[in-house]
């Protein structure tokens, strides 16, 4: 393909620039440089020249520098130290004040608070710390809290870059014994606030309804988050490679777009207002969720879903992949190293470009309510997350396969029927019970399942070199696409 072949369409010019642009942040980021200053004046050195020069093709490759050299300071940028950053702790105990950031996570022994505006003594510091409270006093999102601690830097542990993964979320120090802890209650209102109390009752209401683990198992299914579960049900998870259905994910979110999509266009409401009727529940679903940084990221995901049905064209869907990745990085090109995001953003392009051709081979499978959709964008999904679980958990689960194709493809309706049915509560109180009890009943089926593959002594193995299984298992599954795409057409 010609630079010519490539400006007369501006759907591929659109893609080259995305993809220069995605390249140069994942490039910084592995090789940063710490002259960003000097990337920013190569920038905008490009992009004039490729303003003002008289050539078409030279301009376009100009500005693909630009792009580039921009790119690279973003990432370089990202990962510059901070002048008077939290992460540069003192040697002993001191006094730390600051404002609850984030929703408060409630473990069995213990509260997972996130702070912001950080002060050491006097000192105003930039970024956040994470601070491990006992139970008491109760903390809530928005307050601020004043404690005594030895303030360390995250360190990585067990072969996981638990620093790194941190500091994806702007933290960059951590709290383990805060001593003498003062609660100052927030007296101003917020939006993300009202969300997260709006949340709290919904899940209050859900547990009202749903005995124990269902509604733990629920809960982290819709909203994210396995804390309240068991250690023994949480390691089943792990070892039946099914831990990502108790994260608010993009994985979570795409298999429920593509089933109530497939579902509501079945009803003759008419293709338009199935896909806006989709996009709103996702943006209800945003909110009751609390609209944190994840779950925002899991809607977009979903939301490509609907916007490549109504797109419905190939050359298109490549620069859709490429603007929300270049959208995300450039918000922040950390999240390249965030696995929640990987395993979002792969099981989405599963998805969207394989779910649809898989479900043409399970003409066996009813069409009723989605289920053969559902059960096509599970098995996409599966297979191609397999080498990023590889690389990353160093594992392999043997159950994992079995165990994902009967309990993702049930996903979907519980999460519908948990969703409805707590906003039901919330109004209507002893009515929810009605829709919450057939989401209680696929909880059981999903435990059960979960349980039953969990106590196999087979059911997960530890690969010697999985890093180099993982890239090899990623190498054939792009040669079967190849050769389906290419090879087998010119035969």
């Amino acid at each position: 393909m010609t630079l010519l072949e490539i400006l007369k369409s501006p759907s591929k010019t659109l893609a080259s620039a995305l993809a220069v642009f995605c390249f140069g942040v994942v490039l910084g980021l592995f090789f940063p440089f710490g002259w960003w200053s000097w990337l920013l004046g190569f920038a905008t050195g490009f992009l004039i020249a490729g303003i003002f020069f008289p050539h078409r093709e030279w301009r376009f490759i100009f500005i693909l520098f630009a792009l580039f050299f921009f790119s690279l300071f973003r990432s370089t940028y990202a990962l510059s130290p901070i002048i008077s950053s939290v992460a540069s702790v003192p040697s002993s105990a001191i006094r730390v004040e600051g404002r609850v950031d984030a929703q408060v996570e409630q473990r069995t022994d213990s509260q997972r608070v996130v702070l912001d505006h950080v002060h050491y003594a006097d000192d105003t510091r930039e970024g956040k710390l994470l601070m491990w409270a006992p139970l008491y006093p109760e903390i809530q999102f928005g307050d601020t809290v004043v404690f005594n601690c030895r303030v360390e830097q995250p360190k990585p542990f067990n072969g996981f870059a638990y620093d790194r993964s941190l500091a994806i979320k702007g933290i960059f120090a951590v709290c383990y014994q805060p001593l003498y802890i003062d609660v100052h209650p927030s007296t101003q209102w917020s939006v993300i606030g009202s969300l997260l109390l709006f949340k709290n009752k919904l899940i209050e209401h859900l547990q009202e309804f749903i005995p124990e683990p269902h509604a733990a198992f629920l809960v982290g299914l819709v909203f994210g988050g396995s804390s309240a579960l068991s250690p023994d049900l949480k390691q089943d998870f792990t070892q039946t490679g099914l831990s990502h259905v108790l994260a608010a994910s993009g994985f979570n979110i795409s298999l429920f777009s593509v089933t109530f999509l497939s579902f509501i266009l079945s009803t003759g409401i008419g293709r338009r207002r199935g896909l806006v009727l989709t996009l709103v529940l996702l943006c209800v679903y945003v909110v009751l969720a609390g609209a944190s940084a994840a779950v925002v990221r899991a809607g977009i995901m979903g939301s490509l879903i609907v916007v490549e049905r109504w797109v419905s064209r190939k050359a298109y869907l490549l620069n859709l992949f490429l603007l929300t990745a270049s959208v995300m990085l450039f918000v922040n090109p950390l999240l390249f190293f965030d696995v929640g995001f990987q395993l979002s953003f792969v099981a989405t392009v599963a998805v969207i470009v394989f779910a649809k051709p898989l479900s043409e081979h399970l003409e066996f499978l009813p069409e009723l309510f989605g289920l053969r959709e559902s059960f096509a964008a599970s098995l996409a999904a599966i297979f191609l997350t397999l080498p990023l679980i590889l690389w990353h958990f160093g594992q392999m689960s043997l159950v994992a396969p079995f165990a994902n194709i009967l309990v993702l493809p049930l996903v979907p309706y519980a999460m519908a029927l948990t969703l409805v049915g707590v906003f039901v509560a919330f109004f209507f109180g002893g009515f929810a019970q009605l829709i919450l009890l057939p989401a209680w009943a696929l909880s059981c089926v999903m435990l059960t399942v979960v349980n039953l593959f969990g106590s196999l002594s087979f059911a997960s193995i530890e690969p010697i070199h999985s890093r180099l299984l993982a890239i090899i298992v990623a190498f054939s599954f792009f040669l079967f696409w190849f050769y389906r795409r290419y090879v087998s057409r010119e035969t």
